[in-house]
């Protein structure tokens, strides 16, 4: 009798776990805040980019050129975005404010595009930007996103809510 019930008790957690695997499903990774693989966002942070950002921070892609002495940085693999996780650039492109730092930057500088460009907008300008990076200096921003990995995610959640 003692082996009928651990043998059924058994059968019951295994139909538990199958029942509850079914219900939850697999482990579902959540996408990229920045969607720099999806070719109609990148085209439409290419366009942005040319007209918001270029001018201060030049050109990128196959048109990068060597930026003039005393330009904003560069966004390409010899500038520093990518040292940045994704929200933290969002969050500077929208206020100004530098996540990484807990600082404001200086108002002369760097513009808050939060008041002429829409959330959607900056994150296309961002996903296009990532796209331009060489393989290797994508890979070391994506190890540190997943450093970052609440931060990206609590982002998320805060711009599909507005």
């Amino acid at each position: 009798m003692p082996g009928k019930i651990v043998a059924v008790g058994a059968a019951l957690g295994a139909a538990a776990l199958v029942a509850g695997w079914a219900l939850v499903g697999p482990a579902r990774e959540t996408p990229p805040l920045l969607a720099w693989q999806d070719a109609q966002t990148v085209a439409r942070g290419e366009a942005i980019y040319a007209g918001e950002c270029a001018a201060c921070h030049g050109p990128l892609g196959e048109a990068a050129a060597d930026p003039a002495p005393g330009a904003a940085p560069a966004h390409d693999a010899t500038g520093h975005t990518w040292r940045h996780p994704d929200y933290a650039l969002v969050q500077l492109t929208r206020s100004g404010e530098a996540a990484d730092f807990c600082r404001t930057l200086d108002a002369s500088g760097m513009p808050r595009f939060s008041d002429s460009l829409g959330d959607r907008e900056i994150l296309d300008v961002l996903a296009y930007i990532k796209s331009t990076w060489p393989e290797d200096i994508r890979a070391a921003q994506e190890e540190l996103n997943l450093l970052h990995r609440a931060q990206n995610e609590a982002y998320r959640a805060l711009l599909a809510e507005q």
